[in-house]
């Protein structure tokens, strides 16, 4: 053995290959004393085309993409020390990613855009856990909502509010919170009939504001102030002689009318053109025209309001009148002619509203005969009769008064009829009339 190394080193060639061989040798070690093979970390900004996201209605929640990663590289230490991280670029790829959940997405080789000679290890983390959720569209009705109170009588009619539906384009997990979408009014402070430009607010299904679409939907309310007023109707004229106006009955009493705030607190009726019942002798039914003041307008204006006028005959009843309860006016004071009534009574044909009649005594008429002018003999004398209110004559009636002359000895003054009643004489009825 010892022989054929002696031989190897006999030839000029082995011997010059072992010499470089053994100064590579000594290079290495000395260069590891001096520059050493070590590794180091170096955090680098991370990049992605997180926009590929946005084409496929996906978005990262709850977690995010890191800003930057560690990269681990090995290599002599004065060249490592030369490098930074702006000789990496470190790339997060979500190209792949099609659909919600969560998903783990590597992270990208990096690559080294530097001159030192630099073996990559690897990143720190080597990929990220990410949740991914779809982003979709839903639509919503908008629902118009007043807060606040409004005067007793007054209503708010004929609201309306535009877009009546908006889409919302959210990610799946908030939008299945969505429980109602609301346009708010307040009434406190109306003062005319408005057109409002407000913001909706979109309410969880714990009836809780979901801030995230604060002021984001404008809408459009408009809505008009109504007020119920009573309704008045009147007439003009009067019914057919023997008949009476016994009502009117509107469909309706009272009707709605749309107007600024202060122009209906400044009403507090509205009134009908006076029905016209003029000879009438049966009762109709006709539509009312109200009147409504400049300004206002009914809340139905396609709505006839009519009215049933009632027109009944008058009934009739006679009463029958003590003759003794007769006063006899314009007699002879001389004494010289007696006054005196055959019959014990009179009959006072009258009519009015059976209401009327229904209570109706002799007591409450009154009354009269003139015998001005009148001298002996048997007189057919008119009775002047006084009514109370809404009780007419239907024909007046006349008695026989006998006037007879006395002698001057026994003559005596006529008693001018009972004594007067302490209550007040009721007017006289005048006679009725040929058109009566």
């Amino acid at each position: 053995m010892n022989k054929l190394i002696d031989r190897l080193f006999e030839k000029d060639g082995v011997v010059k290959i072992l010499s470089v061989f053994i100064a590579l040798l000594i290079w290495f070690v000395v260069l590891d004393q001096d520059n050493p093979f070590t590794e180091r970390v170096i955090t680098v900004p991370l990049s992605s085309n997180v926009e590929v996201l946005e084409a496929k209605n996906l978005q990262i929640v709850g977690s995010s993409i890191p800003a930057a990663v560690d990269v681990r590289i090995r290599g002599r230490r004065k060249r490592l020390e030369s490098v930074s991280s702006a000789d990496f670029n470190v790339f997060l790829d979500l190209t792949e990613v099609d659909g919600s959940g969560i998903k783990h997405v590597d992270i990208g080789i990096p690559e080294y855009t530097g001159d030192k000679e630099v073996i990559i290890v690897g990143t720190i983390p080597s990929s990220v856990r990410l949740h991914f959720e779809k982003i979709v569209g839903k639509q919503f009705s908008v629902n118009i909502e007043f807060t606040g109170s409004l005067p007793e009588g007054y209503q708010i009619l004929n609201q309306r509010v535009d877009p009546g539906i908006i889409l919302i384009e959210e990610k799946e997990s908030i939008l299945a919170r969505v429980d109602k979408v609301v346009a708010l009014v307040s009434l406190n402070d109306i003062s005319v009939t408005k057109e409002l430009v407000v913001r909706v607010s979109v309410y969880d299904i714990e009836g809780k504001p979901m801030t995230q679409f604060t002021g984001k939907y404008p809408a459009i309310v408009n809505f008009d102030l109504a007020r119920k007023l009573p309704l008045i109707s009147s007439v003009s004229g009067k019914p057919k002689t023997g008949y009476y106006l016994k009502g009117i009955i509107p469909d309706t009493s009272s009707v709605m009318v749309i107007g600024t705030k202060d122009l209906l607190d400044s009403l507090s009726k509205i009134e009908a053109e006076a029905i016209d019942i003029e000879g009438k002798s049966e009762s109709f039914r006709t539509e009312l025209n109200l009147k409504v003041p400049q300004g206002a307008t009914l809340a139905d204006k396609n709505l006839p309001v009519t009215a049933l006028v009632s027109i009944e005959p008058l009934a009739a009843r006679t009463i029958s009148f003590p003759t003794n309860m007769i006063s006899i006016y314009d007699s002879d004071d001389s004494g010289a002619f007696q006054y005196s009534i055959a019959q014990s009574a009179v009959n006072i044909p009258v009519e009015a509203r059976p209401e009327l009649l229904q209570e109706l005594k002799a007591n409450d008429i009154k009354c009269s005969i003139s015998v001005k002018d009148l001298g002996e003999g048997d007189h057919q004398v008119p009775i002047t009769v006084s009514l109370p209110a809404g009780i007419s004559l239907r024909e007046r009636p006349s008695i026989t008064v006998t006037i007879t002359a006395v002698s001057q000895e026994t003559a005596t003054k006529p008693t001018p009829g009972p004594e007067p009643s302490s209550e007040p004489t009721p007017t006289p009825t005048p006679a009725p009339t040929q058109d009566d």
